[in-house]
């Protein structure tokens, strides 16, 4: 019998790649940390195959999960302690609901001094997640990219580094620029004189339509002296369609009915998105016009309220069926799908990411050849955000998550997450980068083409079919 058990046990870890994957997966989308998985972390040579279990684990979660992560951040292996890491950040995220476990936190800061900067950041970026509020200062001193370590402090919320945050506005690097601009936002950070000097020169002068998008948001919450009108006026008709945007949203916030007429070039954007929102600032500087505005509009909601991040409409309680072993080995041997998603506004071709979300793009892929989004209108739209799209009643079952590491940037595409473990029947497109959504949403695909397009998906574009490509 021993040697009938070491036989299967070395069978087992000599399975083919796509084998073992299949085995992954079907513990992930049963959510069971069983002993299979805990020997596969502790005891497989491969290393590859060690950091493909920490992130099976990272999405199960549970102490067992947690308590095998923590030892898997000393493992020898690069690659498995940044797997560790992130899986600890998906485990122990405080807001879906997580109790972070101390061992967890202390592990985490420990690897803050790791010699790989990719552990580095996937530290960063689960203490972030965890809410670990006293090592906000830390995290600014670690050579993690920046964009993680401003994510993170949005997450931790702490007041004290708005300084800090402020004067990455004036990076050499435009990334840095625009995260440090939409982590000011997101804190929605009082704008002193100092904030107000950088965004209107950012909203003026930056080569980057997001960084300019962003400067432009920030506005709103300074005071509308000379310059910041000035800039406002400026970004108005700026080449970009999200800049003009927010520039009109702006004017609205502002609250100055004397600036009602600089939004009436804006009310006639030849992008339905801008009109709309031009169309809202309006009414609410001068609230007589609504009948006016509801002629022009005819059947379009005047409204723009969705969330800043993508909500579910409804929670469902049933899930979809587990996908069955064999189809499983099917799954893992998939090297990639392609679909063509036909819209009112034009053809949008997609590619799913059977790499690291394969449970995800076979499920969309089957949820979109059967009809679930056919002739599916906007659920929600959030300018320079995201816009949504619901399945339709015959698939409203909710789907095992599979966050990854995938950064959200635009033209991406997640399922919309209903908690920690589960997401929703319905998915969404980045508009623009939303690293808030990094490991917090299932990132499944991505648009090949139809940057154009994408700015134009209004309230009222609808998905006419999706289709293989061909």
């Amino acid at each position: 019998m021993t040697l009938l058990a070491a036989a299967a046990a070395w069978l087992l870890s000599t399975r083919p790649g796509h084998r073992i994957d299949g085995d992954f997966m079907e513990r992930e989308q049963a959510g069971d940390a069983d002993l299979w998985l805990l020997r596969q972390a502790a005891n497989n040579t491969v290393a590859e195959e060690r950091a493909r279990a920490a992130l099976a684990l990272g999405r199960i979660g549970g102490p067992v999960a947690v308590e095998r992560l923590v030892k898997m951040l000393g493992d020898s292996a690069p690659s498995v302690r940044a797997n560790a890491a992130f899986g600890l950040g998906l485990a122990e995220d405080a807001g879906y609901g997580a109790q972070p476990d101390e061992a967890a936190a202390e592990a985490l800061l420990a690897a803050l001094d790791d010699d790989e900067r990719k552990v580095v950041a996937y530290a960063v970026e689960a203490l972030g997640k965890m809410h670990r509020q006293s090592a906000a200062v830390r995290l600014t001193r670690t050579p993690a990219p920046l964009v993680f370590t401003l994510t993170a402090l949005v997450r931790l919320d702490d007041e004290r580094l708005l300084p800090w945050i402020a004067a990455r506005l004036s990076s050499g690097d435009q990334d840095v620029r625009w995260a440090a601009a939409v982590a000011l936002n997101e804190l929605e950070a009082p704008c002193d004189e100092a904030i107000s000097r950088s965004m209107v020169n950012l909203a003026t002068r930056d080569r980057n339509d997001f960084v300019r998008a962003a400067a432009a948001r920030a506005l709103r919450r300074c005071e509308p002296g000379d310059d910041a009108k000035t800039a406002i006026g400026a970004a108005l008709s700026d080449r970009d369609p999200k800049v003009r945007g927010q520039a009109a949203e702006t004017i609205g916030l502002w609250g100055d009915a004397d600036l009602a007429e600089w939004l009436d070039p804006a009310t006639k954007d030849s992008n339905p998105v801008v009109q709309l929102q031009a169309l809202q600032a309006a009414v609410r500087l001068v609230p007589e016009l609504l009948p006016e505005v509801r002629a022009q509009l005819g059947s379009v909601d005047l409204e723009l309220a969705a969330p800043a991040f993508p909500a579910p409409a409804a929670r469902p309680a049933e899930a979809v069926p587990a996908f069955e072993p064999p189809e499983l080995q099917q799954i893992a041997r998939t090297k990639g799908r392609n679909l063509v998603m036909e819209t009112s506004e034009g053809e949008l071709p997609i590619e799913l990411d059977y790499e690291l979300a394969p449970l995800a793009a076979e499920r969309f892929y089957r949820m979109a050849l059967s009809g679930a989004f056919e002739l599916q209108t906007v659920g929600a739209l959030r300018p320079n955000g995201y816009v949504q799209f619901p399945a339709r009643d015959f698939a409203a079952q909710k789907l095992a998550a599979h966050r990854n590491q995938r950064p959200f940037l635009r033209g991406s595409l997640g399922l919309v997450p209903l908690d920690g473990r589960w997401d929703a029947p319905a998915f969404f497109i980045a508009l623009t980068p939303l690293p808030l959504l990094d490991g917090r949403a299932t990132n499944f695909g991505r648009l090949l083409a139809g940057d154009d397009i994408l700015d134009r998906l209004g309230p009222q574009a609808r998905i006419l079919a999706i289709r293989a490509a061909q």
